[in-house]
């Protein structure tokens, strides 16, 4: 049994557990290698010599799943980094995440503390600490080229969620539980622990000699998850049984992927175009439409989560009767049209404020983000020449609302030429003090041969504008996010 490291005692840490004091409280068998192979085998293939994050608190479950994808890793070759995010909500966070990097270099691993900086909210704070958290992991996701992230939830976290979202009355989907594979930006978070129990982590911890940390919200029934928690312990619910739940989520997830692939088209400039003949077809999964309309509107619309269940089947009913509707939802507009049914970011929901791209923001990141949907990347070999610009929708360009303008773009890059007006007007472009210098989805050679050809004043050349930075397609949940498939995403969903 390892002792403590005394420079992180009990009064510095608050709630240290060691082992052997917690033991007596699981039962439970340690997981072997073998055991944990066949569990990230799951999500195969992996580079030869896997490189992988696991997000770390120093509770049992990431202090196990720490160590497992550490030997897992060391035995193909690769390499584990772990990550704490101290979210400065607690005093004894930091302490705690200093802790577990004096823990974890016992073993050997590379740990990486994170801090969430600026002002805290006043309410849904663990909601918001979550969001951050996985913003933090994309980030270093980025950084770091690492595309695999493993975090720690197990069995009885599965159980507690499903149990509350069914409570909620969410969707199908939601009541399923969380998904084993998500997709951030960046990469990928994997949780290999949802079918195992929190009784044999401890064991895995336990036969190690390791000692971990209890968090004290863990036990505080302010929390909807620990008063769930506790219904289920008294033995006055019945948990959800998380195989069906499991199997039924997986069933679904292939049919709206299905779906997706073959009735979506995701440009890159944030519009999408769906099939209509595949979407609304009587013979199509209403369940699998109405979740694959959803995705695409959250998508498109930059936001977090898909709009209500009532609002998409109503959606999905009003296109079936009316082909050519224009419908507003989730702050994207739903546009049928000869070519499919156009769905793009609604103007007016939009941010109208222009974003300034000053020095110290790039000296900072090279990235700026507009509208939660795009990325714009700075030239890094010459920053100087960067500031003095703003980015802000095309539609508050004076040269948009020219018909020339228009018409040369159609004739430039007839894709972009032949959406709605409004649909273009939402697109995001990068400005200087004479005008136009990039749009998002637009290579900016073809910028240059649009202003020419529409007859703009400015005589903007391919060497200018080529300073002009990049634009991505960065919404903040990508299309592809069917938790269980492990395919690769087709071609013609870029996000």
């Amino acid at each position: 049994m390892s002792a403590v490291n005394p420079a992180y005692d009990r009064p510095m840490i608050g709630n240290l557990t060691t082992s052997e004091n917690q033991n007596t409280a699981f039962g439970g068998s340690p997981l072997d290698a073998v055991a944990f192979d066949r569990l990230m085998m799951a999500f195969a293939p992996f580079e030869t010599a896997p490189e992988i994050l696991v997000g770390v608190s120093g509770g049992a479950d990431s202090m196990a799943l720490a160590l497992l994808a550490h030997d897992w890793c060391q035995a193909q070759g690769g390499r584990v980094v772990a990550v704490s995010v101290d979210h400065g909500l607690r005093k004894a966070a930091s302490d705690e995440a200093r802790w577990v990097a004096a823990e974890l270099a016992r073993h050997n691993i590379e740990h990486i503390t994170k801090h969430w900086q600026g002002e805290k909210p006043k309410g849904a704070v663990q909601e918001k600490a979550r969001q951050v958290r996985y913003q933090i992991f994309d980030d270093l996701m980025r950084d770091t080229g690492i595309l695999h992230l493993l975090v720690a939830h197990h069995a009885g976290d599965q159980r507690e969620t499903i149990a509350m979202r069914r409570d909620r009355g969410t969707t199908l989907i939601g009541q399923a539980g969380m998904s084993a594979r998500r997709y951030l930006r960046h990469g990928r978070v994997l949780r290999p622990l949802l079918a195992v129990a929190k009784a044999d982590l401890v064991a895995t911890l336990t036969a190690r000699g390791q000692a971990w940390i209890e968090d004290p919200s863990n036990i505080d029934e302010k929390f909807e998850r620990v008063r769930v928690r506790k219904v289920f312990e008294a033995g006055a619910s019945r948990p959800p049984d998380i195989t069906a739940d499991a199997s039924a989520r997986r069933a679904l997830e292939t049919r709206i992927g299905r779906l997706l692939a073959g009735a979506v088209t995701l440009h890159t400039n944030g519009v999408a175009i769906l099939n209509p003949h595949v979407l609304l077809d009587p013979n199509t999964d209403r369940n699998a439409a109405i979740h694959a309309l959803g995705q695409v509107v959250r998508t498109v619309g930059g936001a977090g989560y898909m709009p209500a269940l009532d609002k998409l089947c109503g959606v999905l009913d009003r296109l079936g009767a009316d082909k050519t509707a224009r419908i507003s939802l989730g702050g994207c507009v739903l546009h049928g049209r000869k070519g499919g049914i156009c769905v793009y970011r609604e103007f007016g929901r939009m941010a109208q404020d222009a974003i300034e791209v000053d020095t110290e923001s790039l000296t900072r990141s090279l990235v700026v983000r507009f509208d939660n949907r795009f990325e714009w990347q700075a030239d890094e070999t010459d920053l100087s020449g960067q500031t003095g610009r703003w980015i802000a929708p095309l539609g508050l360009c004076d040269v948009f609302h020219t018909k020339s303008f228009r018409a040369a773009l159609g004739e430039i890059a007839p894709f972009i030429g032949n959406l709605p007006r409004a649909a273009l007007a939402s697109v995001p472009a990068l400005y200087d003090k004479e005008g136009l210098l990039s749009v998002g989805g637009l290579e900016v050679s073809e910028l240059s041969d649009v202003l020419s050809a529409a007859g703009c004043g400015r005589p903007l050349g391919r060497g200018l504008i080529a300073s002009g930075g990049s634009w991505q397609f960065a919404p903040q949940v990508p299309l592809w996010e069917s938790g269980f498939k492990s395919s690769p995403k087709p071609d013609n969903l870029l996000a």
